[in-house]
């Protein structure tokens, strides 16, 4: 079983209060994109006391406390079933990035082993399992453009088909989650956006409202751990893009067009500079 794992962006992103649990309260539009890992579940019809995981990134350390294989014991505390099962990871989404891909690849798997033991979860026992797993799990399950609420478990879903390209451009060095949350946490004053208005100006594809209201709470303290994020968002601007913006957690930048024939020039310089780029769809 192939599924795709779609990466996302942050439209726009709202921290708000810590919880009890250690979560973040949290208002986000995220849209999923074309970019995606490949993600391969299969039974393993040997094996009873283990599942196997592996990834073709070296980089990635695979351990027992890793999102997909969370996502598959969260799976089978609710649902009982004896299989084992085999994952490949192929990755394309940048790593450390704010792009999603861990909890992208969660999410294929879940889809994945409801396919293949034939389960019929509700909506609700999908995003119960997610949550379990990281806040953008749930959304990921379902990976349409959403309006995310309280810790990610509320979905909102934005029924909209962009004609707006997206152009990624990733600094050398990526952001940790946990670091860019633990320092937002010392913030009196966080930025924050109206997202009721910023949904209203996705959905009538106007490109100019949206540059002049997003915003994403977490830049700022992203940019004091990776300052090339801010020397990207300067020159994309320089260059008349427009919603320049950090997504998530960080570091990728990433900038809005009609046409991806606006961005040739500048994937090319970044290219030529060792960054991670791609240009891609946003999906419906």
């Amino acid at each position: 079983m192939l599924e795709k794992a779609y990466a996302k962006i942050n439209l726009s992103l709202n921290c708000l209060n810590k919880r009890d649990d250690g979560y973040h309260n949290l208002e986000s539009i995220m849209l999923p994109i074309s970019l995606h890992d490949a993600v391969e579940v299969s039974i393993n019809k040997y094996e009873k006391e283990d599942d196997y995981i592996t990834c073709d990134e070296t980089s990635i350390r695979i351990s027992k406390y890793n999102s997909v294989r969370k996502m598959i014991n969260a799976a089978r505390e609710v649902f009982d079933f004896k299989e084992r099962f085999n994952v490949k990871i192929h990755k394309n989404i940048f790593l450390q990035a704010g792009l999603g891909g861990s909890s992208a690849d969660a999410g294929a798997v879940l889809r994945a082993i409801i396919k293949l033991l034939k389960l019929k979860p509700t909506r609700q026992q999908i995003i119960d399992i997610s949550i379990k797993v990281g806040s953008d799990v749930p959304w990921s399950f379902f990976s349409k453009p959403a309006l995310l609420l309280n810790k990610g478990e509320v979905l909102e879903e934005i029924d909209h088909k962009s004609p707006f390209k997206v152009l990624l451009i990733k600094p050398k060095d990526g952001c940790s989650t946990g670091e860019i949350f633990n320092l937002i946490d010392s913030y009196e004053n966080v930025k924050l956006c109206n997202i009721q208005e910023v949904k209203e100006a996705y959905i009538n594809d106007d490109l100019d409202r949206l540059d002049s209201i997003i915003s994403n709470s977490l830049q700022e303290p992203a940019i004091k751990l990776v300052p090339q994020i801010q020397e990207i968002i300067d020159d994309l601007k320089s260059n008349n893009f427009k919603c320049v913006m950090m997504s998530g957690s960080g570091s990728t930048v990433f900038a809005l067009s009609k046409n991806k024939n606006d961005f040739k020039k500048t994937l090319n310089k970044y290219d030529k500079l060792g960054y991670e780029t791609c240009e891609c769809d946003i999906l419906s």
